[in-house]
């Protein structure tokens, strides 16, 4: 960093987080009596490469110059996604071959003039002696002066200080006079001993120096965007402005809003350079960035217009075609860059037309291609490279089994040889409460319904009008599943409250042929407690909003209203803040549930139960001495009648426990509290059961009509997962493309039993990404013999064992107080004391901790502090026996179906604990993941306020 470089500096106690400035004077100083703070580093040091420091006479600068230019070559390359590997080899070996021609050659010219001219270097060296600068050691610092300097954060070409412009208004604007409005001047001296010069300062970056940084100001798109036609006559290329736009461009190669498309491109790659270049993207509308092989989504809480639709997917799928097929010749892009659809011309010529939005408006140029013929990033393109990775394994596949059985045959042989299924894809949507993941999905679905429905269009496949397509019902399994999975949060409307993983099986030409879905913790805690500004779940506000005349008067809801329950009443919230309108969405789902062939007598059986549990809420007990008593009241009858069993029955369920001595069941009464508890069970085992038999019956609809040989296993539930086999629903010579829609990493102001599972499964996708991103990626620079600075990323692997090591792991010694029948919550608190505080670095248990029986996790996000309460109770997540007889007692249809799903005390079989049954199901989905290609898309959440047009940068 020298004098006069534009910087970004740290700034926590600022809103903005850094704040860009200028070195105004650096100079070297002696150090003061005041000890200077040494700041060590463990980072790992690199041996220096053989190749690169055969001798050791100092490089020039020239031969420096030429390894940069070669470094930078063979990365662009590497970062090519779009090359087939041999491409790739041959384009880094050409690379390789030139710069070691042009490395010699700049080393034989430095020879002579190292020879002849030794003697001027000698006085040049005197005189620069004589002229010595204080030198860096352990006796001076490097003193930087830094001013705040928004130079090159102006709205105008002219680079005006935007602090002399800037009208004072709070909060931020859209664009950079309203986004710094309110920062204040400074000037600060920042000092830096010889042991930190040496490595890159935490508070101080270097800035990217774009044309402009300002959103409004950027003649990248719109009028200006700078697509343009070209024509070849005779070797001779022309340009001319491309007439869908409107007005002419200024160019033909495109400069990007903030500075990119993919943001490794940026000459500085840091912080805040990441954080301003998606700001002004975000400020012009462009919530989509790659980031290598990673698509970051920043959810922009408002409408898109042109954004999304069928003709915006077909471009894409246009342009994956082509690059699958080795792509088109530039002139033949250039000609007709973005627009498919053309139109006559008053000299009878076709012209090129605007492609259109479904309602009928004009795409915004933003989204349409650039003049290098390339499509911007979307998750259309991220959804689009999964499937065509996906079809090139199946070809590539066919190809070799084709030859093995000619080299077979040849051979006088007449088994075929073994092959392993072509390489499947897995897309991961990851991201915090409220960042867009679930709406992600929903789009990467409808992408995948498009490209099936357009390879049955290509083979001359009609579709059957009178019937629902595997495509169709795979989309509307969501308006189901977010029906009784989803509910609004503090940060989020529509959060998914549990862990998704939908295998989607494709047919060798490309066909999706069949589905699966797996859940994963459904938070059912959320049945009994909300807190302010959260709702239940969505089911329970649809119903009773939507419910027919009829259908109240069937399930005893006459004069009830939303606010009339306990289960939906003690938030005091029942609308939603994305102004989605309850009786809309209940419609929607029961159109899907029409549709996916549940029937209406299925359909009003859910919500005959879905009532049950709302009148459970409301039940009450009082006492008979040291006994409860289940009140006999409206809630209690309804109750009764709605599950199909006597009162009697509820109520000794609810108010005895049964005990198990030697064969015998022992029936004790229970106390208000332990009948309360005993009611709680009842309602979590009912609804989520309810749960897991909508997933089933999804799951059998989506593959009752496959006309494949490959058998569909029933559907059983022996982990959290309902699983199909993604192998399974695969038919020969396919491969299938799994979508993860997961829960992000949680912390709340208290963090229970729930949110260590949720963080443990963001543990164990951090530790996949890491290794596919990080490691993977370093090892192919290594073996290619790039030069690299290496990237030092955490091993979370600590983390993992902290949780579920065997014999010390934290749901390890939770299962074990499980099992006693002397455990208790406490017990186990005590239990992680003595056996994680002195093996663990990650583990934390304060003084005051301990009192409070609490305990705190050192994630890769951050510190996160848990209480321990009820923790034994949710991790046996079983139904008393006395409410299981109740379930059986009972002459409801329904209820029989769902009993498979209930987990009870007393069963035949050990049941597994809910904690054991999720590490499994992790590992599962780990191991699932690593067997295919893994496409990431992680999305962002610019504000906590869920406000559009607002980028909060902390």
């Amino acid at each position: 960093m020298e004098e006069g470089a534009h910087v970004w500096l740290r700034s926590p106690k600022s809103e903005w987080g850094w704040l860009p400035a200028r070195i105004t004077k650096k100079e070297i100083v002696p150090i003061q009596t005041k000890k200077h703070k040494v700041v060590e580093t463990d980072l790992p040091k690199r041996a220096p490469s053989p190749r690169n420091n055969s001798d050791n006479k100092p490089k020039s600068a020239a031969v420096k110059a030429l390894e940069e230019e070669r470094r930078t070559a063979l990365q662009s390359i590497m970062r090519n996604r779009s090359l087939e590997k041999e491409e790739r080899k041959k384009q880094m070996d050409d690379v390789k071959a030139k710069f070691a021609k042009l490395t010699a050659e700049a080393e034989a010219e430095e020879v002579p003039a190292a020879d002849g001219g030794s003697d001027a270097a000698s006085m040049e060296q005197s005189e620069e002696e004589k002229t010595k600068e204080p030198q860096l050691d352990e006796t001076t610092v490097i003193q930087l002066t830094i001013v705040d300097d928004y130079s090159g954060l102006s709205d105008e070409s002219s680079k005006t200080d935007i602090k002399s412009t800037i009208s004072k208004t709070s909060g931020y604007g859209r664009g950079v006079s309203g986004f710094y409005a309110n920062a204040e001047t400074f000037s600060k001296l920042i000092q830096i001993d010889h042991i930190q010069a040496r490595e890159e300062h935490p508070d101080i970056k270097l800035r990217n120096t774009p044309t402009s940084d300002s959103a409004a100001g950027i003649q990248f798109y719109g009028a200006q965007v700078n697509v343009m036609l070209s024509s070849s006559t005779n070797g001779t290329t022309t340009h001319m402005p491309n007439p869908a736009v409107g007005q002419p461009a200024t160019k033909i190669n495109d400069e990007i809003t903030g500075g990119v498309d993919d943001l490794i491109g940026l000459t500085h790659l840091h912080e805040p350079a990441i954080l301003h270049a998606l700001r002004l993207r975000y400020d012009a509308d462009i919530i989509y960035t790659n980031t290598g092989p990673i698509l970051l989504a920043i959810n922009p809480f408002k409408t898109m217009e042109g954004v999304y639709g069928k003709n915006l997917m077909d471009l894409y799928r246009q342009e994956g075609q082509e690059r699958s097929r080795g792509g088109t010749k530039q002139s033949e892009i250039m000609a007709n860059p973005s627009l498919p659809q053309s139109q006559s011309s008053s000299n009878g010529k076709a012209s090129p037309s605007i492609p259109k939005t479904d309602q009928g408006g004009t795409i915004p140029a933003i989204y349409l291609y650039r003049s290098n013929g390339r499509l911007p990033p979307h998750v259309y393109k991220a959804a689009d490279d999964a499937y065509r990775a996906m079809i090139r394994g199946i070809e590539m596949a066919s190809a070799m089994k084709r030859g093995a059985r000619a080299r077979n045959r040849a051979a006088g042989q007449k088994k075929d040889d073994d092959f392993e299924m072509p390489t499947n894809q897995s897309i991961l949507v990851s991201g915090e409460s409220g960042a867009g993941k679930t709406v992600t999905t929903k789009i990467v679905l409808n992408y995948f319904a498009m490209l099936s429905r357009k390879t049955q269009e290509d083979h001359g496949q009609v579709p059957d009008e009178g019937k629902t397509s595997i495509e169709q019902q795979v989309l509307q399994s969501n308006p189901i599943l977010e029906a009784f999975g989803n509910a609004r949060t503090i940060r989020n409307d529509n959060s998914s409250r549990f862990g998704k993983y939908i295998n989607i099986a494709f047919s060798g030409q490309g066909q999706l042929l069949r589905a699966s879905i797996d859940t994963y913790l459904l938070e059912k805690v959320r049945l009994i407690h909300q807190t302010a500004g959260e709702r239940n779940f969505h089911i329970f506000y649809q119903f009773l909003q939507a419910a027919t005349e009829d259908e109240r008067n069937e399930f005893l809801l006459n004069g009830y209203k939303v606010q009339d329950f306990n289960l939906t009443n003690q938030s005091g919230t029942y609308d939603r803040r994305d102004h989605v309108v309850d009786t809309d969405m209940h419609k929607e789902m029961v159109e899907a549930m029409d549709n996916m062939g549940f029937g209406s007598d299925t359909v009003q059986q859910l919500m005959r139960l879905v009532v049950a549990v709302l009148f459970a809420g409301n039940m009450t007990f009082g006492e008979r001495g040291d006994a409860a008593v289940l009140e006999e009241n409206e809630a209690s009858l309804a109750v009764a009648q709605l599950l199909g069993v006597s009162f009697d029955n509820l109520a000794a369920s609810l108010t005895s426990k049964v005990i198990f001595a030697r064969g015998d069941m022992i029936h004790k009464s229970l106390d208000v509290s332990q009948a309360e508890k005993a009611n709680e069970a009842l309602i979590k085992a009912i609804y989520g059961a309810l749960f897991d038999f909508v997933g089933e019956k999804i799951n059998n609809s989506i593959n009752a009509g496959s006309k494949s040989s490959v058998s569909i296993p029933s559907m059983k539930r022996p982990v959290l997962g309902r699983t199909t086999s993604s192998m399974n629903i695969v038919p020969p010579g396919g491969a299938s493309i799994g979508v993860l829609d997961i829960f992000g990493f949680e912390t709340f102001k208290v963090n229970a039993f729930e949110q260590l599972c949720i963080n443990y499964t963001n543990e164990t996708l951090q530790q996949q990404f890491n290794k596919f991103v990080f490691k993977l990626e370093q090892q192919e620079y290594e073996r290619e013999g790039i030069l690299w600075k290496f990237i030092p990323f955490p091993d979370n692997q600590d983390v993992l064992d902290l949780i579920d090591k065997p014999g010390t792991g934290i749901l390890q010694i939770l299962d074990e107080q499980c099992i006693v029948d002397w455990g208790t919550d406490k017990k186990f608190s005590l239990s992680l004391y003595s056996k994680c505080d002195q093996g663990s670095n990650r583990f934390h248990a304060s003084p005051s901790q301990r009192v409070r029986n609490q305990f705190a996790v050192e994630h890769y996000a951050g510190l996160v502090e848990y209480s321990t309460e009820n923790w034994l109770e949710k991790n046996k997540d079983q139904l008393p026996a006395a409410s299981a007889e109740l379930l059986d007692s009972s002459e409801f249809e329904l209820i029989g179906l769902i009993k498979k799903f209930v987990r009870y005390e007393g069963a035949k079989i050990a049941m597994k604990s809910l904690g054991r049954q999720f590490s499994d199901s992790l590992r599962v989905l780990r191991s699932r993941i690593d067997t295919t290609m893994p496409h990431y898309i992680r999305c962002l959440k610019p504000n906590d306020g869920l406000e559009p047009d607002n980028f909060d940068p902390k």
